[in-house]
C-alpha cells in the first residue's frame, strides 16, 4: 500500500510542478530582458560617454585656442602698450609744438593789436604835424606881409618867410602822404586783425582739441592696460581650467573602462541566460507535450482550432480561385518606403487582411489571458495582423512599433527553433516588444499551418496566465 502510495501520481503535485516550470521560463525571459534592457542601457550610456569625451576634447582643444589666443592677445597687448607709449610720446611733443604755435599766435595777435595802436598814434601826429604847417604857413604869409611892408629892411626876412611857407607847404605833401599811407596800413591791419580773430578761435578750439587728445590718450593708455590685466586673469583661469579638463578625461577613461568591464560581463550573463532561457523554454514545452500544464494545453487546442479555420478558408479560396498559390507562398516581399520598423507587402496581403485578419480579431477577443494571435509565414514574415495592431504608420517610432506589425518580418531564435521542428505544435515563452521601451512577458503556443502538403507557416497565440 505505501509503494502504491508513493507510485500513484499526484495531479496535484504535477501541475504544480508545471506551473512552477512556466514561471522559471517566464522568469528566465524575464531576466534576460533585464540584462538586455541594462546592456542597452549602457551601450547608450557609452555612446553619451563617447558623444561627451568628444565635447571634452573639442572643449581641451577650445582651451587650448583660448590659451594661444590670451598669450597672442597679452602679446598685442604689450605692443599696442608699448606703441601707445611711442605714439603719445610723439604726440604729446606734436601738442607742445601745436602749443608752442598757439603762443606765437597769442604773441602775433598782440603785436598787430599794438602795431594797429602804433599808426593810430602816428595818425594823430600827422594830424598835429598837419595843424603845425598850417599854422606855419599863415605866420610865413603874415611875415611875407610884413616884410613887404618894411621895403628893403624886410627884403632878408622876406625870403626867410618865403623859405618858411615853402617848408611849411612840403610838410603838408609829407603829412598827406603818411595819411594815406596809414590809411592803406589801417585797412590792411583791420583785414589782418579780422583773420587774427578768426585764428584765435580756431585756437581756442584747437586747446579745447589738445585737451580731449590728451585725455584721451590717458583713457586708451587705462583701457589698453586693464585688458592685458584681464588677459592675464584669462590666461590663469584658462590653465586652471585645462587642468580641470584633464582630469574629467581621466575620469571619462575610467568609466569608460569600467562600462566596457560591465558590458563584457553583462553580455556573458546574458549568453548564458540566453541559454538558460531556451533550455527552460524546451522543457516547458515537453512539459506541454506531456500534458502536465493542463491552462496551456488549453492554448494549443484553441490554436489548433484557429489554425484548422484559416486553413479551410485558405484551401476554399484555391479552390474557388479566389487565391492562387503563388500568392499565398509568395516569397517577395516589397518594402514599404518611409516606415520605422520597415513594413513589407506581398501578393497575399490583401487576401489575408480581409480573410485572417477577422478570425485573429475574434480569437483574440474571445479570452482576456490572450495578448496577441498571429499568423506568420516560414520566414517570420506577418502578412496581416490584429486590427489593433495594424494601424497606419504616423513615423513615430514608438507607436509604429507598437501599433503597425502587418508586414513585419520577426524571425529570432524561437521562430528559427519553431519553423525547425515537426511536432504538432511548440511551446516558448518571449518578450512581447510592446512600444520598445517596456516589454511584457508572454507564453507562445504555436501550431503549424500546412496547407495542401505544404507548410505554409505557423499560427500562434500568445496569452499571459
Amino acid at each position: 500500500m505505501l509503494h502504491e502510495s508513493i507510485s500513484a501520481p499526484d495531479s496535484g503535485a504535477i501541475e504544480g510542478i508545471s506551473e512552477a516550470c512556466g514561471e522559471v521560463t517566464v522568469g528566465c525571459s524575464d531576466v534576460s530582458g533585464l540584462i538586455q534592457s541594462v546592456i542597452a542601457s549602457s551601450e547608450r550610456l557609452r555612446a553619451e560617454h563617447s558623444a561627451l569625451l568628444g565635447t571634452v576634447e573639442n572643449l581641451n582643444s577650445d582651451q587650448d585656442q583660448v590659451a594661444q589666443a590670451c598669450d597672442e592677445s597679452r602679446l598685442l597687448s604689450q605692443r599696442a602698450i608699448d606703441q601707445l607709449g611711442e605714439g603719445t610720446g610723439h604726440i604729446r611733443s606734436s601738442l607742445a609744438e601745436i602749443g608752442n604755435l598757439l603762443q606765437l599766435v597769442d604773441k602775433l595777435t598782440h603785436h598787430v593789436t599794438g602795431f594797429a595802436a602804433a599808426m593810430e598814434q602816428v595818425r594823430r601826429c600827422s594830424q598835429d604835424i598837419d595843424k603845425l604847417a598850417q599854422t606855419t604857413n599863415i605866420l610865413a604869409l603874415n611875415a611875407t606881409i610884413e616884410a613887404a611892408r618894411a621895403g628893403a629892411a624886410g627884403r632878408t626876412f622876406a625870403v626867410v618867410a618865403g623859405e618858411v611857407k615853402s617848408l611849411a607847404n612840403d610838410t603838408r605833401v609829407a603829412t598827406d602822404e603818411i595819411m594815406r599811407t596809414i590809411d592803406a596800413l589801417g585797412v590792411e591791419a583791420e583785414q589782418v586783425i579780422v583773420e587774427i580773430e578768426k585764428g584765435v578761435k580756431v585756437r581756442d578750439d584747437a586747446r579745447n582739441s589738445v585737451a580731449r587728445i590728451e585725455d584721451t590718450l590717458i583713457s586708451v593708455s587705462e583701457v589698453v592696460t586693464e585688458v592685458d590685466r584681464q588677459n592675464d586673469q584669462i590666461s590663469r583661469a584658462t590653465g586652471a581650467i585645462s587642468g580641470h579638463v584633464e582630469l574629467l578625461q581621466q575620469v571619462l577613461a575610467s568609466f569608460n573602462e569600467a562600462a566596457k568591464d560591465n558590458e563584457g560581463k553583462l553580455g556573458s550573463a546574458q549568453h548564458r541566460m540566453g541559454d538558460l532561457e531556451e533550455m527552460a523554454s524546451v522543457m516547458f514545452d515537453r512539459i506541454v507535450h506531456a500534458g502536465l500544464a493542463p491552462q496551456d494545453s488549453e492554448m494549443v487546442a484553441r490554436a489548433k482550432e484557429a489554425a484548422d479555420e484559416v486553413v479551410t478558408l485558405a484551401k476554399e479560396a484555391l479552390s474557388s480561385g479566389k487565391l492562387s498559390e503563388a500568392a499565398l507562398f509568395d516569397d517577395n516581399y516589397v518594402e514599404v518606403a518611409g516606415t520605422n520598423p520597415q513594413l513589407f507587402r506581398n501578393k497575399f496581403c490583401d487576401w489575408a487582411d480581409a480573410n485572417w485578419r477577422p478570425v485573429l480579431d475574434r480569437i483574440k477577443a474571445s479570452d482576456t489571458r490572450i495578448v496577441a494571435t498571429v499568423c506568420d509565414d516560414r520566414n517570420g514574415f506577418l502578412p496581416t495582423h490584429l486590427s489593433d495592431r495594424s494601424r497606419k504608420p504616423t513615423g513615430d517610432y514608438q507607436h509604429d512599433l507598437q501599433y503597425c506589425r502587418n508586414g513585419r518580418i520577426i524571425f529570432n531564435a524561437i521562430d528559427r527553433r519553431i519553423k525547425k521542428s515537426a511536432a504538432n505544435f511548440s511551446m516558448a515563452v518571449y518578450r512581447y516588444e510592446g512600444d520598445g521601451k517596456q516589454y511584457r512577458v508572454v507564453r507562445l503556443a504555436s501550431v503549424p499551418i500546412v496547407i495542401n502538403g505544404r507548410r505554409w507557416g505557423d499560427y500562434e497565440i500568445s496569452y499571459a496566465l
